[in-house]
């Protein structure tokens, strides 16, 4: 693997570190964010935990020698999803977490998500500015032998497999009978598989999988939501004659769920599912979610008089508001679920096991039929924009402006009649504009009303990248 001695100021992300190996990121980045996340993280130690990705586990190991040549003590956990990592520190079996990963990315893509405040106090962007400071008054310098037997044989490592132990606090949360139904079930060839196996054997599950965790991951990457690997878990469904399915990015907290004919289920009807279910039965409990696609979940908040909690797209954003307002559920439009009862983490799991109680006494497809005649969802469409600011000019004389909070950082939404709204909004792990769809008017109405509207885009397109949900 080569090397790169220079900082590229663009892997640090939002709410991560992501680049291109070996140009962006490398073993010796990773020796030198280990070394400058040694003096960062509070006491105690530090969980380290990585993907399938080819390049993972070195990179792994490259941070767990930065760390331990600090003195810093690191408990290694192996290959494991990104949630094994925030559950090991939410439970406080680690002080912090670093997890090796570039989620839906495609290779040869990889990262690193960062679980633990500064010294025990601010927030994942303060925690990354500093990284980002101190960073730049490093040496990249290729490293040496960092081979697994010599990491494992260092004082400060320490292996901490947690599998078992996750499965079965997972198993705890659910504690219902098992379903009947045939679930196929697919990971993407990424980490899911590593905790969703066991875990349906625990559970009695009646599971079929489309990929092997040996194969390499999709070329586009491993994204549930990519046109070609939705009609792919689609047909196999079908073939399946499962009633349910369930597709997990790579690092496996984002989940999109199938009914049994293979329809996807929109992430915003997920979410809207997700918070009837938590709400039901409970007055002016809280629910946070996103401001992408709101209709659905506006809905499920007053049907059940709960409380909704509207913020900007974002980890950060939803769980610090879920854990500072007290709320069940959070939800984002891109396949992310939040529990309250988990300690504000975003599971892929625990979201799966969540839809099995919702549909526990009847089908996902009829479950979804309600949701979709109350508000129609357009998939997420992507496009590079070569004028921001133009655009939103041209959308504003066109359609009505919702009024610019700025809790909800870059968003903008737009409505038409009161009945069609859209919003537009930066991805925050790529270099591309989010544009929404929905309406309480129907399939049909959203159809005609999303056309218009892309008659407006166009011009300021220079590229487009679909959704398929």
């Amino acid at each position: 693997m080569g090397f790169s001695h220079r900082i590229p100021s663009e892997i640090f992300r939002a709410s991560d570190l992501r680049g291109r190996v070996p140009d962006q990121v490398n073993p010796s980045l990773a020796l030198a964010l280990g070394s400058v996340l040694s003096k960062h993280f509070p006491e105690g130690p530090i969980g380290v935990g990585f993907d399938t990705r080819t390049s993972s586990e070195e990179l792994a190991d490259a941070l767990i020698m930065g760390l331990s040549h600090q003195g810093r003590r690191v408990m290694a956990l192996g290959l494991c999803p990104t949630e094994v990592v925030a559950f090991a520190v939410q439970r406080g079996l680690v002080s912090a977490g670093v997890m090796v990963t570039a989620s839906h990315n495609p290779e040869p893509d990889n990262g690193f998500k960062l679980f633990g405040g500064i010294q025990g106090q601010g927030d994942t962007r303060r925690l990354l500015d500093r990284v980002r400071g101190d960073l730049k008054q490093q040496t990249l310098v290729p490293q040496g032998s960092h081979s697994p037997q010599s990491i494992s044989r260092s004082k400060t490592v320490k292996p901490l497999p947690l599998i078992d132990q996750y499965v079965e606090e997972l198993a705890g949360l659910r504690g219902h009978a098992p379903s009947e139904q045939r679930l196929a079930l697919n990971g993407l060839n990424g980490t899911a598989r590593v905790v969703a196996e066991p875990l349906s054997e625990r559970l009695g599950l009646n599971v079929t999988w489309l990929r092997q965790t040996t194969d390499a991951l999709p070329a586009e990457g491993p994204d549930p939501l990519k046109p070609r690997l939705t009609g792919e878990m689609s047909r196999f469904v079908r073939s399946a004659n499962a009633g349910l399915g369930v597709a997990w990015d790579g690092d496996c907290d984002r989940c999109i769920f199938f009914d049994g004919a293979g329809e996807v289920i929109a992430n915003a009807h997920t979410m809207a599912m997700m918070i009837d279910h938590f709400l039901a039965g409970h007055q002016e409990r809280i629910v946070v979610h996103d401001a992408k696609l709101v209709l659905s979940a506006e809905r499920a908040i007053e049907r059940q008089a709960g409380i909704g909690i509207k913020v900007a797209t974002g980890s950060r954003s939803v769980r610090e508001a879920l854990l500072e307002s007290g709320a069940v559920y959070g939800g984002e439009s891109s396949a992310h679920h939040y529990f309250g009862e988990f300690g504000g983490i975003d599971s892929g799991m625990l979201a799966w096991l969540t839809m099995l109680d919702v549909i526990s006494s009847s089908s996902l497809a009829d479950v979804a039929a309600d949701y979709r005649a109350e508000v129609a969802v357009a998939p997420e469409l992507s496009f590079k924009i070569q004028d921001v600011a133009g655009l939103i000019d041209v959308l504003e004389r066109a359609l009505k402006p919702d009024e610019i909070d700025p809790q909800l950082g870059a968003l903008r939404a737009f409505t038409d009649s009161e009945s069609f709204r859209m919003s537009i909004s930066p991805s925050t792990t790529e270099d591309l504009m989010r544009f929404n769809f929905e309406s309480v008017e129907g399939a049909e109405a959203l159809h005609q009303k999303t056309a218009e509207v892309l008659d407006l885009i166009e011009p300021f397109a220079v590229e487009r990248s679909s959704s398929a949900a």
